[in-house]
C-alpha cells in the first residue's frame, strides 16, 4: 500500500509540475532576488538551512530569515545561532520536539508568513520523516490561513537530490562560506562531512547551468503546492 500511494504521488507531482516538459530537454533557470524579496526558511533541524540553502543566504543575507523548528540539544542551538550569526541572516527557534515535527502543529500555526514573497521547506521526497512533516504542517497552514496569492514555496535538497529542479542560484562565489556555515554544525559533521557531500551536488549540479556551483531548487505557486502535497 505505501508503495503505490508512493507511487501515485510521485506521478502527480510530475503531471502538476514538469508535464509540459517530458517531451523536450530542459534547464534550470536562474532564480534572482530583488531587494525586497522577503524569504523564509524553514528548517527542521539545525544545519539543514546550511546544507540546503547555505548558498543563496551567503548571496542574499539581508533577503532571509530563518526559522528552526527543533535543535535538539543546547549544544546544536549554539552552532546554529553561530552559523547564522556568520551569514548575518536573522534566525529564531520554534522547539518542537525532535523526531515529532508533525505533532507541532499548534507552535507551527503561530508562525507569521505575511509579507514573505518565498518560504523554502525541504523537498517532499526528501528521506527522512520530519523533513518531509515540513511540507504536512505548511500545507494545513495554508488550508486553514489566508495567503497572497504572491506566495511562491520552494523545495530545497538535504538528503535527497531532486528529479527536476526548475530554478537555480549560482554559488560559484560563495562556496567556501557555505562550507563554513555547515562545518560551524560541529556535532554533526563530527560523524559526516555534509560539507563536501552536498557541494560535491552543488558542483555536480553546475553542469547544467555552466557554473562551478549551483543550488538547484523547485519554485511552486500555493496553488501548485496545495496539489502536490494533496492526500500526502
Amino acid at each position: 500500500m505505501k508503495k503505490f500511494f508512493l507511487k501515485s504521488l510521485y506521478k502527480r507531482i510530475i503531471n502538476i509540475i514538469f508535464h509540459p516538459f517530458l517531451g523536450m530537454n530542459i534547464k534550470p533557470i536562474p532564480l534572482v532576488l530583488k531587494d525586497t524579496d522577503r524569504c523564509l526558511i524553514i528548517a527542521p533541524h539545525p544545519d539543514d538551512e546550511s546544507i540546503g540553502c547555505g548558498g543563496i543566504m551567503a548571496r542574499y543575507p539581508k533577503n532571509f530569515n530563518v526559522i528552526c523548528l527543533t535543535h535538539g540539544d543546547d549544544e546544536r542551538k549554539i552552532e546554529f545561532e553561530n552559523a547564522m550569526n556568520y551569514l548575518n541572516v536573522e534566525h529564531e527557534i520554534l522547539n518542537l520536539k525532535d523526531k515529532h515535527i508533525s505533532d507541532g502543529y499548534e507552535k507551527f500555526s503561530k508562525i507569521d508568513f505575511s509579507g514573505f514573497n518565498y518560504v523554502f521547506v525541504p523537498y517532499i521526497f526528501d528521506q527522512h520523516s520530519d523533513h518531509k512533516a515540513v511540507s504536512v504542517l505548511l500545507n494545513k497552514y495554508l488550508q486553514k490561513n489566508k495567503i497572497s496569492d504572491g506566495l511562491n514555496i520552494v523545495f530545497y535538497e538535504v538528503w535527497s537530490a531532486m528529479n527536476m529542479p526548475n530554478y537555480f542560484v549560482d554559488i560559484t562565489y560563495v562556496v567556501e562560506k557555505k562550507r563554513d556555515a555547515i562545518n560551524f554544525h560541529k556535532s554533526q559533521v563530527d560523524e559526516k562531512d555534509y560539507a563536501s557531500k552536498i557541494l560535491g551536488l552543488n558542483m555536480y549540479r553546475g553542469m547544467l547551468t555552466n557554473s562551478k556551483a549551483v543550488e538547484c531548487f523547485t519554485v511552486l505557486s500555493v496553488k501548485e503546492f496545495k496539489k502536490v502535497i494533496k492526500g500526502f
